[in-house]
């Protein structure tokens, strides 16, 4: 597969842009043409201007609806520290021109303090289309105690990767820990410091953690309900292979997810307190919906290992057509002790799909939720649960009298029974094939033969049904001497006239059983995006709309099912 170059024509900076006004100022940066006595208002230099060279340069006062281009192709070891503020309307925009690979801050050693871009007290601000590598935070905000409360902090297009430093944070913000991003107040009343925060369409990779909102009180158990930062927003991100919380955020009052995949998480790491796909603490009001928490390890003996951990004082929290999946540890983790001694309250789960499978439990029986305490409020309503051989649905660890969590019209089912009915029928294509392993190979039912790509070329197998079905399962088997690392299972949406993901794998061996969170299409695929050695090999893969399962319904205090997987 190619990758897109990121392209950014000077001509469309004001549409592209937006918030520019006739007053507005736009500068330009080049790691490789400019000249920091020159003024900074050209893109391209004529001999008596044009880009600055330097970030140190470009870290100057902004106003409203100024915009700062940093040359693509060009690689900066600086930190670019932007004085002043934007609003809403009229943000001050970081971003890229020119044409060719994203603009690069690489400060080339993530075990120094040493940050991408760095605002205080600040707000207003547009970053758009940067890559930040080695650095040990690539955007860091703090926010100081009496601080008004700041608005606008947008972060789209943005790669953040290869920040691995992980050390005991307690005393944070003594800088001991890899991230993406990082917002920090040091106001310890209930008060927002910072609010509207948008981060879109970015990529973490290769991170301790990928994106937190942390505060002194970040291991104080008696600073419950205290938010410094409100109305947070994720969108069509992707987290992966990260150590520990690629989402670990505390203190926020209102937020989404939308569209987001966390995945493969804590392989090869020991964390002092756990692993967890994402973890959040003392936050509220949130929706979280069509994401995807898979392949969560506990690494060296890491703690936890579960796919998302609400870790104590979260209210109201509502979880949509999420999928949860292939974990160590639990599924889900419902939490309010280790953190907070307050429980979590309002915690809706709808049309959510578990598929933890639990291996390496640490301290407790193999279950698909562990639930601290009773005092925890859940309900749980049309979702499927599908449980590994001696695995349970759920474990309370302190169970009370008042148990607080029901299940409503949802579906308890063996992992081993998934994919029982018979294979919806469907017409196989691909984007290459070799002779005689076609397409139609993968669908045929022989696990003698196989779909192969032609050598190079970009490698997708595709069903296609004769009118719009509803799938939940697929299963997939490869073929010998295959050795598909990463790929993705895909179902077009017709509406939206794109292909959208539903199931994120790392290996399939000789088989491999992929629960989805239900959906109806008329085509779907499984796109490759690595092995570790020649190309892949498909022997199987069928979609399934598998009905089969026990329906089962739990009232507020009662007990929760006891069945084990078989």
């Amino acid at each position: 597969m190619k990758k897109l170059s990121v392209v950014f024509a000077v001509v469309a900076a004001v549409s592209l842009y937006g918030g520019m006004t006739a007053s507005a100022a736009t500068y330009y940066v080049s790691s490789s043409t400019g000249n920091d006595s020159w003024s900074g208002q050209a893109a391209k230099p004529d001999g008596t201007t044009g880009p600055w060279k330097t970030l140190a340069k470009a870290s100057m006062e902004y106003a409203p609806g100024d915009v700062l281009l940093l040359k693509c192709g060009d690689t900066w070891n600086e930190e670019l520290r932007p004085k002043g503020n934007g609003t809403p309307e009229k943000p001050i925009t970081i971003g890229a021109y020119g044409e060719g690979k994203k603009p690069v801050i690489d400060r080339q050693d993530f075990k120094k303090d040493l940050t991408g871009i760095r605002l205080s007290n600040q707000e207003g601000f547009k970053i758009v289309g940067l890559e930040f590598a080695h650095c040990m935070t690539g955007i860091y905000g703090d926010y100081a105690a009496g601080s008004p409360t700041r608005k606008y902090i947008w972060i789209e297009d943005c790669y953040f990767h290869d920040s691995m430093l992980y050390g005991h944070y307690e005393d944070y913000p003594k800088h001991k820990i890899g991230l993406g991003i990082c917002f920090f107040s040091f106001e310890r009343a209930n008060k927002i410091v910072l609010t509207d925060i948008t981060i879109k369409n970015c990529v973490f990779r290769r991170l301790a953690s990928g994106v937190w909102t942390n505060s002194p009180d970040n291991f104080n158990k008696n600073a419950s309900n205290i938010y410094n930062f409100g109305n947070m927003t994720f969108e069509d991100c992707l987290f992966e292979e990260g150590y520990q919380w690629q989402m670990g955020l505390r203190g926020v009052a209102g937020g989404a997810v939308r569209n987001c995949v966390t995945h493969d998480i804590g392989r090869g790491f020991r964390s002092f307190n756990g692993v967890a796909g994402g973890m959040f603490f003392r936050c509220k009001d949130w929706v979280f919906e069509n994401s995807e928490w898979g392949f969560v390890d506990i690494g060296l003996g890491s703690g936890d290992g579960e796919a998302f951990d609400f870790e104590g004082n979260c209210d109201n929290m509502t979880m949509r057509n999420c999928l949860f999946h292939d974990t160590d540890g639990p599924g889900f983790l419902m939490c309010c002790y280790a953190s907070d001694g307050n429980p979590n309250k309002g915690i809706v789960m709808e049309n959510c799909v578990l598929n933890g499978k639990a291996k390496r439990p640490i301290g407790l029986p193999r279950c698909e939720i562990v639930n601290t305490t009773d005092w925890t409020e859940s309900k749980w309503k049309d979702c499927r649960f599908y449980l590994s051989k001696g695995e349970v649905l759920m474990k309370v660890m302190d169970p009370e009298k008042d148990k607080r969590s029901s299940f409503t019209n949802c579906v308890l089912k063996d992992l081993s029974t998934a994919c029982s009915p018979p294979k919806l029928v469907a017409k196989a294509s691909a984007a290459s094939e070799i002779s005689g392993n076609e397409a139609a190979k993968a669908t045929d039912d022989d696990a003698a033969t196989s779909w192969k790509p032609k050598a190079s070329e970009s490698s997708w197998i595709q069903l296609d049904f004769d009118a719009p079905t509803a799938i939940n399962e697929f299963k997939i088997k490869e073929a010998p001497g295959s050795s598909i690392i990463r790929y993705v299972i895909q179902c077009w949406d017709a509406k939206e006239s794109k292909w959208v993901g539903c199931f994120n794998g790392r290996n399939i061996g000789t088989e491999f059983v992929a629960p989805i969170v239900g959906r109806t299409t008329q085509k779907a695929r499984l796109l490759v995006i690595a092995t570790t050695s020649g190309d892949p090999g498909i022997a199987e893969f069928g979609a399934y709309n598998d009905t089969t399962g026990e329906v089962f319904n739990v009232p507020r205090g009662k007990e929760t099912p006891g069945r084990v997987g078989k």
